[in-house]
């Protein structure tokens, strides 16, 4: 499917690079050119645009940076190109490629620096509960281990009553001694009460991928040996808290899992009224868990779309909470957008983050 939405997007990329490189010859070096030129121009930059079609690679990811900034400094130099810097700059290519290593720089310092953000929430059934919750890790993508263990400590000195790993800790690309150790620097997270794991759509469907280092059985043996419940589609009753973790949704069907109705079915008779917790990777199903009863829902999945302007173009053309609170009477979803991202280490969507919900 991505190479296909590749082939898709270098057609524009040829046309427009094309017509840039030939207007650069000609207005800057005087270089006549014809349609054998041309031609060959075309030729020689599809060859360059090919590998471009694979848009989870980063030759990709730079590709069309280039090709978005350059097409906004397009527009922009009809207007701007009487200021003679503008236009030499713009159309020799420098100011084009400046913006691109600017945007990419960016997005690379705000991958590997994780922040801290912090819900305020309120409920009649529950005081003084501090949560934190770590979703989209891919670990090995922009952090390794010992970055991962500073960020565990610093979690550490809020003393939270519990700790929710909500998914995509690992992928296919994590090696198998960063998932062990990985795993053990998760677990020195001081907590109260527990640290709860559920799968995401990559750590679970790892074996779906080739030449992986491990699958969904190793992930949960591993996290188990160092204290961390590993919950799919399974409920946990404690004082004054429930916690139901889901399964995955598969976007291909073959990972069903039970409803949210059949889930709480589980709690008994005297827990019901506890403060309840559902642990979903993908930010789905929020105006059922409201209308069921669900407090509070904890997801990720969605990087807060990783590379702008992804997640605005996701909001407004989905009901998708890409990233932060939303709230439906009594009921309270959030979305974190990740400590890191997939695949590539740029994050120009949204901050790399952690998150801590204080519910009073």
């Amino acid at each position: 499917m991505y190479r296909y939405m590749g082939l898709i997007a270098i057609i524009p990329g040829v046309i427009y690079f094309t017509f840039f490189i030939n207007r650069f010859m000609r207005s800057v070096l005087n270089i006549h050119t014809n349609r054998f030129y041309i031609i060959i121009l075309a030729i020689i930059i599809t060859i360059v645009s090919i590998p471009a079609m694979n848009t989870l690679e980063l030759y990709g990811v730079i590709y069309y940076h280039l090709l978005v900034i350059t097409l906004i400094l397009e527009f922009l130099n009809i207007w701007l190109q009487r200021f003679n810097i503008y236009r030499f700059t713009f159309i020799t290519g420098i100011l084009g490629v400046l913006v691109t290593v600017l945007c990419l720089g960016y997005g690379y310092y705000n991958i590997k620096h994780v922040v801290a953000t912090t819900y305020d929430l309120s409920s009649d059934k529950i005081d003084d509960l501090k949560i934190i919750e770590i979703a989209d890790l891919h670990m090995s993508t922009s952090l390794d281990v010992l970055q991962l263990q500073k960020y565990c400590d610093e979690m550490s000195e809020l003393n939270a009553d519990l700790v929710v790993l909500t998914g995509d800790i690992f992928d296919e690309n994590t090696p198998l001694d960063d998932m062990v150790d990985a795993s053990k620097a998760l677990s020195t997270i001081k907590n109260k009460l527990g640290i709860y794991y559920v799968y995401g759509n990559h750590d679970n469907g790892s074996r779906n991928f080739d030449d992986v280092a491990f699958g969904p059985e190793e992930i949960k043996e591993n996290l188990e040996k160092n204290g961390i419940t590993v919950l799919e589609d399974e409920v946990i009753t404690l004082d004054k808290i429930n916690i139901i973790g889901r399964k995955d949704a598969s976007f291909w069907g073959n990972n069903p899992r039970l409803a949210t109705s059949e889930l709480l079915a589980m709690i008994p008779e005297d827990k019901r009224n506890n403060y309840t917790i559902i642990l979903d990777h993908q930010p789905l199903d929020l105006d059922e868990n409201a209308a069921l009863g669900i407090d509070l829902q904890l997801s990720g999945h969605t990087h807060g779309g990783q590379l702008f302007p992804m997640g605005i173009v996701q909001s407004l053309t989905s009901d998708t909470l890409i990233r932060g609170q939303r709230t439906i009477h009594d009921f309270t979803a959030i979305t974190s957008s990740g400590m890191a991202g997939w695949r590539y280490p740029i994050k120009t969507g949204a901050p790399s983050e952690y998150v801590i919900i204080n519910v009073k």
